[in-house]
């Protein structure tokens, strides 16, 4: 086991590190704004709850949300276990705006991550994410006043920013859990814009690269109260610390010919400017309480907050658009039958609503994201503590009024969450 283990770890890194943000997650008009749209923290048990996590956990998957539940249940009795989580996230969107109609999707990895107990009360994890996603192309037509002849212009953008991060989590004491990560991100935003003229085989584009990279950091807290012999009430509370990210934009200029099997250079590349440039990453508070019957039942509620105004982010536009944003999430979780020798008693069942207040302000209007989620999570073997965990969830964002863009989808979420039992030191009776 512990070879295959190493194996799937191996081969899935370098997977992951040469397709993992080669491709987005749906065309959006919104991810182009700034550094790309901020993705989702959450892991696929916890996006069937809409999003929650800052309060609660168990051995069965990695919280990506709140540092502090990462040591919880590591260590049980003798045994410690490691766990490897590999997440892939996906959208199906219907893009309405007046009586245009579009649909798109798009899929890629979420998360990568290994967590180890290091000692009883103590666990490390390290993870590998996209942190913001740049994925849209759109396209229109320019008629030139006195001529048949038309000019189109595609908007192309594309890249994101990763995030690398290591977490230390620690029960400080009975109840209370701590964590702390600290994190890397960089990344690489592309923006091109190419015109062409009705008939003619050359291309005229200007593409400007946004290189990007700093480090920031997260740091959570979680209690849980013992109400009775059944119930816990669990409160908990996450920060994301605001930070800069420094790089360079690349500004070019060239002319593209049709070669049959598509554009190639005509001439050389112009570089019309090298800059530096600096955005900045929003500070973020998120706090939650739950009810918990262990390995039964979880009832949890919660609300976020992110702090974008006064941030300076590279993309003057984004410094126009982007105000504070604020979320409220539901989820309930149930595991019929926890010591039940039957598969199917093993299966957890989750559900949840989200209601978000996104950061995008258009026309003098706040774009809106309302969804609901469903989703379970199912052993991979009788009595296996691996997991594969499928999260669905249907939603809305933004009105089809005001010259604005109205996004209905159904997203998806898959996260294989492997459990191993590791370094257990024999015993001799």
């Amino acid at each position: 086991m512990l070879l295959k283990f190493r194996y799937l770890l191996l081969l899935t890194f370098i997977s992951f590190t040469q397709i993992a943000w080669s491709q987005g997650q749906g065309n959006s008009p919104y991810n182009t704004i700034g550094i790309g749209e901020i993705t989702e923290e959450s892991v696929a048990a916890q996006d069937m709850m809409g999003g929650t996590g800052v309060s609660f956990a168990n051995s069965f998957y990695i919280n990506h949300i709140n540092p502090a539940m990462l040591v919880k249940n590591r260590t049980i009795g003798l045994n410690k276990y490691v766990a490897f989580n590999i997440g892939l996230k996906g959208a199906y969107k219907v893009m309405n705006q007046g009586n245009k109609v579009q649909d798109d999707f798009g899929m890629n990895m979420s998360n990568l991550t290994l967590v180890f107990p290091v000692k009883p009360k103590w666990a490390m994890g390290i993870s590998m994410r996209p942190y913001s996603i740049a994925d849209n192309i759109s396209k229109i037509e320019k008629d030139f006043l006195g001529s048949n002849e038309t000019n189109e212009v595609e908007y192309r953008n594309a890249g994101g920013i990763s995030r690398v991060a290591l977490t230390n989590s620690f029960i400080l004491a009975k109840g209370l859990y701590w964590g702390i990560e600290g994190q890397y991100n960089f990344g690489n935003i592309q923006r091109d814009t190419t015109s062409s003229i009705t008939g003619s085989s050359e291309y005229f584009r200007n593409s400007g690269r946004y290189s990007l990279k700093g480090a920031s950091a997260k740091t959570g807290l979680t209690y849980q109260l013992k109400l009775n012999k059944k119930w816990n009430l669990n409160v908990g509370g996450v920060y994301q610390l605001g930070s800069n990210l420094k790089g360079e934009a690349l500004k070019v200029f060239s002319v593209l010919g049709e070669a049959g099997n598509g554009p190639v250079y005509i001439q050389n590349p112009d570089t019309l400017s090298l800059t530096n440039i600096t955005s900045q990453i929003p500070s973020k508070y998120k706090i939650g309480v739950s009810l918990e019957s262990n390995y039964h039942w979880v009832f949890a509620a919660e609300y976020g907050y992110t702090k974008w105004s006064g941030n300076k982010q590279f993309d003057p536009t984004a410094n126009k658009i982007l105000v504070d944003s604020k979320e409220l999430n539901f989820g309930m979780e149930w595991l019929p039958n926890a010591s039940s020798g039957k598969y199917f008693n093993q299966v957890f069942y989750r559900l949840g609503y989200k209601n978000i207040d996104t950061p995008y302000m258009i026309n003098n209007t706040k774009i809106k994201d309302q969804s609901f989620s469903l989703g379970l999570s199912v052993p991979m073997g009788f009595g296996n503590p691996s997991y594969i965990d499928i999260a669905l969830a249907v939603g809305r964002r933004g009105v089809n009024t005001n010259s604005l863009i109205q996004e209905n989808y159904t997203k998806v979420s898959v996260n294989f969450s492997l459990l191993s039992s590791w370094f257990n030191k024999p015993r001799i009776d």
